[in-house]
């Protein structure tokens, strides 16, 4: 098992992030809806499309997709009024000026298309919210990230679970921890497509040319918690079990920290899209306990005291979570957008950032290799 530094830790967290700087234009203006364009007609696009439908701030102007016939039902199904067959088309037809204008591209598509899909947006001067990976590489999110700085525009990653209420209740709970010593944050599922693959085919899930695999897909969950509650970690460590895609089916990254605010911590990264999880995950200080059922979206949470002594206590901290998905995450682009924010204090650009260059480390360690790999060297 080999391990690799990825740099000391970096206050990436809320606490330790700059203020967005604001700016002026259309997307800043109140007193109307955030209007969205929407690149990718799949069912984490319907998750937003539901989002959306339950939020006043919001609207959906435009969609598209690789698939013009899927873009074309995405839009009659969801009520949104113009569906393109390019992303190229819907940039040059919803600018400010035009009669039906976007304010922020939301892009659901492949990971693959992530970064070069981003850029061209923020280059047209739109805002961009990206799904989850934020790219495939360092070098793609970085590019992300300067060209947000020089364009001026709102860049963010859809990753929902930083504006969870049941974090926020994690989050206030940490003082009552002291001194943290481990933490198990575990992502497992078994893939709807795995059956797919075992019959010959190779969906986007598995296929390396796309930035498929179990890390990239689901292992990012618990990098991005780990990241958003304790910072970039010193050390990465991975394994895992790979497929003859060339894509992993499952595995495990250990985060080390062995300097500043949490200097000795461990968090073990489990993920898996060949297995179902029934345990949940812990985070542990020395006297008191976290549990919570699900990484991604907590829901049952208890605080436990002098776990295993006769002197054991429970505290539910349990929350009750939107009806819709992606409601929290939505609701707050919307305010940030409609303040004329560039991005968002509690799940910064750095933050998305540094979770692409752990995972690109664990990628290295456990040989899963994508085209645009090479771009970083």
């Amino acid at each position: 098992m080999s391990t690799a530094s990825t740099g000391r830790p970096s206050p990436v967290v809320a606490s330790g992030a700059p203020l967005p700087h604001t700016r002026t234009g259309p997307s800043a203006s109140a007193g109307r809806p955030v209007r969205f364009g929407v690149v990718g007609a799949g069912f984490i696009a319907a998750w937003f499309a539901r989002a959306v439908a339950a939020e006043p701030a919001a609207e959906i102007v435009a969609v598209t997709s690789a698939r013009p016939e899927r873009a074309a039902a995405y839009a009659a199904k969801h009520g949104v009024p113009h569906a393109h067959p390019t992303l190229e088309a819907m940039l040059a037809e919803h600018g400010p000026d035009c009669a039906a204008p976007i304010d922020v591209i939301y892009i659901a598509s492949p990971n693959s298309l992530h970064a070069s899909q981003a850029i061209a947006a923020l280059e047209a001067g739109y805002g961009v919210l990206v799904e989850k990976p934020f790219a495939l590489t360092p070098a793609q999110a970085r590019a992300m990230a300067v060209t947000a700085e020089r364009t001026g525009g709102f860049l963010m990653e859809a990753w929902q679970t930083a504006f969870e209420p049941g974090v926020a209740a994690i989050r206030s709970a940490f003082p009552r921890l002291g001194e943290l010593r481990r933490a198990a944050f575990v992502r497992e599922q078994f893939s709807s497509r795995m059956n797919a693959y075992r019959a010959g085919e190779l969906p986007p899930a598995f296929n390396p040319a796309l930035g498929g695999g179990s890390l990239m897909d689901l292992g990012i969950y618990p990098v991005s918690l780990a990241i958003h509650l304790f910072g970039r970690p010193d050390r990465v460590t991975a394994t895992a079990q790979l497929l003859d895609s060339g894509v992993d089916s499952h595995g495990t990254l250990t985060l080390s920290y062995g300097t500043g605010e949490h200097a000795g911590l461990e968090v073990a990264c489990l993920h898996s899209k060949t297995s179902a999880n029934a345990l949940g995950s812990q985070i542990s200080g020395e006297s008191r306990a976290i549990l919570l059922d699900h990484c991604q979206w907590p829901e049952r949470i208890s605080l436990i005291t002098a776990p295993g002594s006769p002197e054991e206590s429970h505290e539910d901290l349990s929350v009750t979570r939107s009806a819709e998905v992606m409601g929290p995450l939505l609701a707050e682009v919307c305010r940030l957008v409609s303040a004329g924010a560039r991005g968002s204090e509690l799940h910064p650009v750095s933050a998305s950032v540094a979770a692409i260059e752990v995972l690109s480390e664990a990628r290295s360690q456990i040989g899963v290799h994508f085209p645009d790999d090479g771009a970083d060297a």
